[in-house]
């Protein structure tokens, strides 16, 4: 489950990226719910919109890579095209289809071989008023334990000093579940993502193919909680992928058009993967991710930066008898 808090005092925001099941997930603020199996991936045709769409903001902070232009506010994507009759022939997929289905299956790929691991996460957490330079508030640190799809804390420290507070009680702004979610979501055919090629680029030492997004709100299964307020946002974005292994290097998204009488008004998030080697062998996941979350006319975000350090294999214990 992907999650993130964002509040003053008693105002909280949530946004969970929610496993993809067969059916919609409803979940709510600081639940303790566990993610779900992943389900398999069927593998229908890539969905491509044209290269001429322009980009747009919500005109708020935004967690790209490299200085960006100033740009017009985002309309909702156009609907969805009719799926092909059973009876149509089976088109080939041009080069840039034919990668987004790589990516997808290796998304789901990923998710079933992902071993049991440890690592720990280094959470700085920091807010920002209008242009004013952004404020240090804290740094969170916790172990997290990654063992058959399921995530834990433990060792929850803030400013380094222990607490008896798990990562959903210690209040602030706080981010969960940048492993397996994300790639899931933004694959699998219920989401309808419609992609269109960005052109090429290089992040960290590798070539990769950038794909701009745009989801849906329809087909949307990001939740965002502000009180006791939900949304189901559309959300757009871009996604770098690995052309040789299919792998995705870095996903940001952000959510599009949220209602004029919800409490916040910009959500985001980044995410930075990278090869680290658990049990001898060599698995892509996140090294670095962000989360913005801005509240609607107060001029007030609050911005978290979480490194991944120190992976490494984890093996449960059992112990029987004395």
């Amino acid at each position: 489950m992907r999650s993130f808090c964002s509040g003053r005092r008693s105002s909280c925001l949530e946004v969970l990226l929610a496993l993809l099941l067969s059916a919609p997930i409803s979940l709510h603020a600081q639940s303790g719910s566990s993610p779900q199996p992943a389900p398999s991936a069927p593998s229908p045709t890539a969905q491509s919109q044209p290269q001429s769409t322009p980009p747009c903001s919500n005109g708020r902070p935004i967690l790209k890579r490299g200085t960006q232009p100033a740009l017009p506010p985002c309309p909702d994507p156009p609907p969805d095209a009719p799926p092909p009759a059973a009876s149509a022939p089976t088109r080939s997929l041009n080069p840039s289809e034919a990668l987004i289905e790589r990516a997808r299956e290796a998304a789901f790929e990923f998710s079933q071989k992902l071993p049991n691991f440890i690592c720990q996460e280094i959470m700085s957490r920091f807010t920002q008023r209008g242009r004013e330079p952004e404020m240090s508030l804290d740094v969170v640190s916790a172990d997290i334990i990654y063992d058959e799809g399921h995530e834990t804390y433990r060792n929850v420290k803030i400013n380094d000093r222990p607490t008896d507070r798990g990562m959903q009680e210690i209040g602030g702004a706080w981010s969960t579940g940048e492993f397996a979610s994300t790639l899931l979501e933004l694959f699998h055919p219920d989401t309808r993502a419609q992609f269109h090629s960005g052109g090429a680029s290089s992040i960290s030492g590798f070539g990769a193919q950038v794909y701009d997004f745009e989801v849906r709100s329809e087909n949307s299964h990001w939740i965002v909680q502000s009180g006791t307020q939900t949304v189901t946002p559309a959300y757009g974005g871009s996604v770098w992928i690995d052309p040789t292994t299919a792998r995705v290097l870095r996903i940001e998204m952000q959510a599009r058009n949220m209602p004029s009488d919800f409490p916040t008004d910009t959500v985001e998030s980044a995410v930075d993967y990278s090869y680290v080697s658990i049990g001898g062998t060599s698995f892509l996941l996140p090294a670095r991710a962000e989360s913005l979350g801005c509240e609607r006319g107060a001029s007030e975000c609050r911005h978290n930066i979480i490194d991944f350090r120190n992976y490494h294999e984890f093996k449960s214990e059992i112990k029987i008898g004395n």
